[in-house]
C-alpha cells in the first residue's frame, strides 16, 4: 500500500486581511496509483504537460471534487471521484468494502 497526502483547505483570511488556519493536511493509504493519461499541449505560444492519473483508495478514505492531493512529491487536484460503490451496500466483513476511486490531475508548463 502506499501513503498519498490530502493537502488542507485554506482558511481564508479574516477581516483584517489576515490569514486564517485552514484544515489540516492528512494521510490516506491507497491500494494502487495508475497513469491515466500523459497529453503534451502546444499552442501558439504555450507548451506544457498535462498529466492524469486514476487512484484506487480505501473505503474509509473521504476524498471529493476540488481536493488537492500529493502523490509522490506532486500535487494533483482532485477532477472527478466515482460513484459511491457502497450505498445500500453492508458487507459482511470490513474487508469486503469496496474503493473509493478518484481521478486527479496536474498540468505543467
Amino acid at each position: 500500500m502506499e501513503m498519498i497526502t490530502v493537502l488542507g483547505r485554506s482558511g481564508g483570511v479574516d477581516d483584517d486581511g489576515y490569514p486564517m488556519p485552514g484544515a489540516e493536511n492528512r494521510d490516506v493509504s491507497v491500494k494502487s496509483v495508475q497513469p491515466l493519461s500523459f497529453e503534451e499541449m502546444s499552442g501558439n505560444d504555450r507548451d506544457g504537460v498535462v498529466d492524469a492519473l486514476r487512484v484506487w483508495a480505501l473505503g474509509s478514505a473521504q476524498i471529493s471534487e476540488g481536493d488537492t492531493v500529493r502523490i509522490r512529491g506532486l500535487d494533483y487536484r482532485v477532477e472527478k471521484t466515482a460513484w459511491d460503490w457502497s450505498k445500500n451496500r453492508r458487507p459482511v466483513l470490513t474487508r469486503h468494502r469496496p474503493s473509493v476511486v478518484f481521478d486527479c490531475v496536474r498540468g505543467a508548463g
